[in-house]
């Protein structure tokens, strides 16, 4: 379906004015608006079980269409032209609500997986969206062509007719996603050996994870324009824009170093589809020392980001690795801190630089937590970048026979130093 500018009309399902159905709203028009999309109007119903042929009551669909319908005899250059619906449908339900309503219908899984592709870039990211698409199409095609065949089964002509053509749309599909896996597990295959070398280098795995669009990438970019070392990745006022994970070795004088790994950004109701195609890439999560999750405190809704973004942790089996949240955008934040941060929270601005330098300190200390803290002395012909690349500088004191530190000791570089003391 061509996704072109059109105005359209949202069904979403929750009670009215509800603070969880405000939130999916409001998170619903900011994917729309990715493709491009102008709501024009809302509607809702509280359900408490979803209509098999229709998803919502038919009454209400009714009522929708009732409304469109008076809509745009009023506005004929602004018409309603397509009905946008905050769920996911079956195909059946899609064919129903059209039917009713005389309008094209999208679901919010069409909708996420239209802008995933646009900002897929790499290879491995395109095949991932691709095989996402597909099991979404070849749901919606079995349920489209199990209705043809209902209603054809007059005839035993008719009906060997509908279940030949199910299973061959079935087969097709299945035929091209699985053409499409072998293609990424040869990629992966590729990503699990780099994983694999930094799994066994004692350099610390720092991952960000979060909400789309909480400022991920700016985060990594700010700390690998201060190292020098490694290109930036994107970055971009946009939902999704990252789709694949990005590691840099992120090396600044005077601090140890550490991978950073950019993760793409998670959503409430992320299609099992895309939570299935982008698992092998998710699957850095479960690699990191530290968990760093990056929240726009200036989102109204951020609580309910914060939920959504522990349970897609969860349901990777990464829920055990420690975990800090930092609050970004607090330039956006009139007034005082909102509140007061807890021992693993920061409340920073990542286009402020001293935020950035107070955002490094904190996710090191915490991703050390674990390193012996001790005060050394080492001989000056031991080489400082080095000591502080493989350890945790505090400070340090220059004298008479070399410089005493304070450190936390990297358990894998520690026997190095100790019989120098």
């Amino acid at each position: 379906m061509d996704l072109t500018p059109k105005r359209v009309l949202v069904i979403s399902t929750g009670k009215s004015n509800s603070l969880i159905l405000n939130h999916a709203q409001n998170e619903f028009v900011m994917l729309l608006k990715e493709v491009n999309l102008d709501v024009i109007s809302f509607f809702s119903q509280d359900i408490e079980a979803i209509e098999k042929s229709t998803y919502i009551g038919k009454g209400k669909l009714e009522e929708i269409a009732y409304y469109c319908f008076n809509y745009n005899e009023n506005h004929p250059e602004n018409k309603i032209e397509l009905i946008a619906c905050n769920f996911e449908l079956s195909g059946l339900q899609k064919k129903n609500i059209e039917s009713i309503t005389n309008l094209e219908v999208i679901d919010r899984t069409f909708v996420i997986l239209d802008i995933f592709e646009k900002n897929a870039r790499t290879k491995e990211a395109k095949l991932q969206v691709e095989i996402a698409r597909l099991s979404y199409l070849q749901n919606h095609l079995i349920d489209e062509k199990a209705e043809y065949a209902q209603v054809t089964s007059g005839s035993g002509h008719n009906k060997g007719k509908g279940e030949k053509q199910i299973e061959l749309s079935r087969r097709q599909i299945a035929t091209a996603i699985n053409q499409k896996k072998k293609e990424l597990n040869a990629i992966k295959l590729s990503r699990r050996n780099s994983r694999s070398k930094r799994i066994n280098n004692p350099i610390p795995k720092i991952c960000i994870v979060g909400y789309t669009n909480a400022g991920k990438s700016t985060l990594l970019n700010r700390l690998v324009k201060m190292s020098k070392e490694e290109k930036t990745v994107l970055e971009k006022n946009a939902l999704f824009a990252t789709l694949e994970t990005s590691t840099r070795a992120i090396s600044i004088y005077g601090y140890p170093t550490f991978f950073m790994t950019d993760t793409v950004g998670f959503i409430s109701d992320l299609p099992i589809y895309l939570v299935d195609a982008f698992r092998s890439t998710l699957e850095e999560i479960k690699e990191a020392d530290l968990l760093v999750q990056v929240v726009d405190i200036s989102d109204p809704f951020m609580e309910e980001e914060i939920k959504t973004t522990q349970a897609i942790i969860k349901e990777l089996g990464a829920d055990q690795i420690p975990m800090v949240n930092i609050y970004n955008k607090f330039d956006l934040i009139p007034g005082p801190l909102p509140f007061l941060p807890k021992e693993n929270e920061i409340i920073v601005s990542l286009l402020e630089e001293s935020d950035v330098i107070e955002t490094l300190k904190f996710m090191l200390l915490m991703v050390t937590k674990n390193w012996q803290r001790v005060k050394i002395t080492l001989p000056y012909e031991i080489d400082f970048s080095t000591f502080s690349k493989e350890n945790y500088v505090l400070s340090y004191i220059p004298k008479e026979k070399g410089i005493t530190y304070d450190v936390l000791l990297n358990p894998a570089f520690a026997y190095k130093y100790k019989n120098l003391n």
